[in-house]
């Protein structure tokens, strides 16, 4: 069991900073952040910028402009935020930052679990694999509820992925955690696959506030019991809406969220301090 003190050094970094009992959120950019932080992490769980924003030659949806029904019947939006938009080779460097920054700070064989799609997730990989870390599995979420895709031009994209490696070369690495009984019971007492059929994440857990890639608790679940356990201090440097500091309350776990939009920070610090008045009642299914 780690000691909460640890987290008391954090809040003296001179960044705004908000702690809900043994979760601390830091509002700020984790480039910055991150060369700054001495605690030592049993784990990082986090979803960066994918780079849907930005990427080079992008083109614009031109017939979208003109389309009253997917633009206010159905609500189409892409997601378009200055916090994701880079270049490729700009997008490369800043991975290759974060990630340097994690693997200095998550312990020997801790876990390394990382969302992306398409756009950004050989890019993630590559980049592990320069850092010589062990990838151990991939996991698909498969999106049964996607948004369809309107171009018809290309196969409907109803996944997402998370990249698990582990905080040590592929000689050294060795006893991860992983708890394996604990995911077959929350899959029904049947082993857990890398394929997670979850639906996109319910209104119920917007109701103060949203992101454009708010990911369900029910994925986070997940990741958080499965793959660290109770007492460890989980690193997220991209809190976003900060599902992983909630879950990480929920299962008594620590944890550091770091996010650099101001809008977002509020609405992370809004729902841990929501938790207090509704006592969420979350599905380990």
């Amino acid at each position: 069991m780690r000691d909460s003190r640890e987290l008391a050094s954090l809040e003296k970094l001179g960044f705004e900073t908000f702690r809900d009992g043994n979760q601390v959120l830091i509002l700020g950019d984790s480039l910055e952040i991150l060369p700054r932080i001495e605690t030592e992490f049993d784990a990082s769980v986090t979803d960066p910028p994918y780079n849907i924003s930005g990427y080079d030659n992008k083109k614009e949806i031109g017939w979208l402009k003109s389309n009253f029904y997917w633009q206010s019947e159905k609500k189409f939006t892409k997601i378009d935020e200055d916090w994701d938009k880079f270049s490729n080779g700009d997008y490369l460097e800043f991975t290759a930052k974060w990630l340097n920054s994690v693997c200095r700070l998550v312990r020997p064989n801790g876990n390394i679990m990382i969302f992306g799609t398409y756009h950004n997730i050989y890019k993630i990989g590559y980049t592990l694999e320069k850092l010589d870390r062990k990838i151990v599995n991939s996991i698909v979420w498969y999106k049964r509820n996607a948004f369809p895709n309107i171009t018809q031009r290309m196969l409907c994209e109803s996944t997402e992925y998370v990249i698990w490696a582990v905080n040590n070369n592929q000689k050294d690495a060795k006893n991860w955690t992983f708890n394996y009984d604990l995911l077959k019971e929350m899959n029904n007492g049947k082993q857990m696959r890398n394929v997670w059929d979850i639906p996109l994440t319910p209104p119920s857990e917007k109701k103060v506030g949203k992101h454009p890639s708010q990911k369900p608790m029910e994925v986070i679940e997940r990741l958080v019991c499965g793959f660290t356990n109770e007492g460890d201090i989980i690193l997220d440097p991209f809190a976003g809406s900060g599902t992983i500091s909630i879950v990480c309350r929920k299962h008594n776990r620590l944890s550091l969220g770091i996010e650099s939009n101001k809008a977002y920070f509020n609405l992370a610090k809004r729902r841990l301090e929501e938790l207090d008045k509704t006592k969420y009642q979350l599905n380990l299914m």
